[in-house]
């Protein structure tokens, strides 16, 4: 769940030292062009936004011995509630489809000739989709993440060699 598999992050050279590295990161954020920068990140030297539709990412920077790795992790909350809305919407949806259907006469009739009730083919329809909307969802996210982060490294080039 934290990066595309076959999508590796480049790797920078430095000569800085982690001090130096996050006063370059912080003056930079300062400045509104390193979104989302967080110096206390566990198991990390720092941490930067890295957008995602719909979900964003964390752009994490790992700095040891004179390189710089990135590593990329799903923010967690936004996807668990988007699980959770799907889920729960698919409950209130069949009275009211119901309620609206039988307003008709011929679904009525349907009803009553074919013993077919509005549960038998709402739920079916509601909740097979759900795993694949999500799992939809997660992988855009983490390819708009990743293109969001190459962006990020690229602007990381530039202000590393100043």
């Amino acid at each position: 769940m934290d990066q595309p598999q076959d999508n590796q992050l480049p790797v920078l050279q430095t000569q800085h030292n982690d001090a130096e590295l996050n006063a370059r990161f912080l003056k930079r954020s300062k400045q509104g062009k390193l979104p989302g920068y967080n110096a206390d990140e566990p198991g990390a030297l720092a941490s930067v936004a890295a957008h995602g539709t719909p979900f964003d990412s964390k752009l994490l920077i790992h700095h040891d011995h004179e390189q710089i790795r990135f590593s990329l992790k799903l923010i967690p909350m936004m996807p668990m509630v988007f699980a959770f809305l799907l889920v729960i919407t698919i409950w209130p949806g069949l009275p009211l489809t119901d309620v609206f259907l039988i307003s008709f006469e011929w679904y009525e009739r349907f009803v009553a000739n074919t013993g077919i009730q509005t549960w038998y083919w709402y739920l079916p329809l509601t909740i097979l989709p759900a795993p694949f909307a999500y799992k939809n969802a997660i992988k855009k996210s983490r390819r708009s993440a990743y293109q969001s982060a190459i962006e990020t490294i690229e602007e990381f080039k530039q202000f590393l060699v100043d």
